[in-house]
């Protein structure tokens, strides 16, 4: 791989990663006293007739940059960490390959339920709730106050934390960021 081309973790000056940039970039960045190297790639220089410079790994911004919020779409995988793998109707833990995503309220319902009565998106974190297969059948396309069924409390919850910068175990090992990126569960 091209010198130039390989990729350098980009630290805001408060240590957070925002974003992968190139060594080119990198360089750019350093010479123009934006950013200052945290880590270099051992005995690996670019060289030009009047300087050598170690090739970054990992770069510090000199300025604060405030990092966009992002929104975390619901998943099937950020549904069953949220509820802990349990049907939030019975609370039975079956299993993730036996646990279903259920609509709070369904489709077939959708357009008919007053909106004070329903979450502002269908497919949303609001709606979304994990069911084993059983109380999802008994549940079908009915309501939940048709069942006499509780509202349950987690549908209400988003996932705690939002990783900005999201990167590949593999190339943090290989060019030696492991230490600077959030780690999850």
């Amino acid at each position: 791989m091209d010198k130039l081309l390989r990729p350098v973790l980009v630290l805001n000056s408060s240590y957070v990663p925002i974003s992968i940039r190139n060594v080119k970039d990198a360089i750019c960045m350093l010479i123009l006293e934006k950013a200052q190297t945290i880590k270099s790639l051992d005995n690996d220089f670019i060289r030009s007739e009047r300087l050598r410079i170690p090739i970054p790994s990992i770069i510090l911004l000199s300025n604060y940059f405030l990092v966009p919020r992002r929104s975390l779409k619901p998943s099937r995988n950020g549904i069953l960490e949220r509820d802990n793998y349990t049907c939030v109707y019975c609370g039975k833990k079956p299993g993730g390959s036996k646990l279903t995503m259920d609509h709070i309220v369904p489709r077939s319902r959708w357009l008919t339920t007053p909106s004070r009565l329903k979450p502002s998106e269908f497919n949303s974190w609001e709606n979304l709730v994990t069911a084993c297969k059983d109380c999802n059948s008994i549940k079908g396309s009915k309501l939940l106050n048709e069942l006499g069924w509780k509202s349950p409390d987690s549908f209400k919850l988003r996932p705690k934390k939002t990783s900005f910068l999201h990167v590949n175990l593999s190339l943090a090992e290989k060019y030696g960021w492991s230490e600077y990126l959030i780690q999850g569960k």
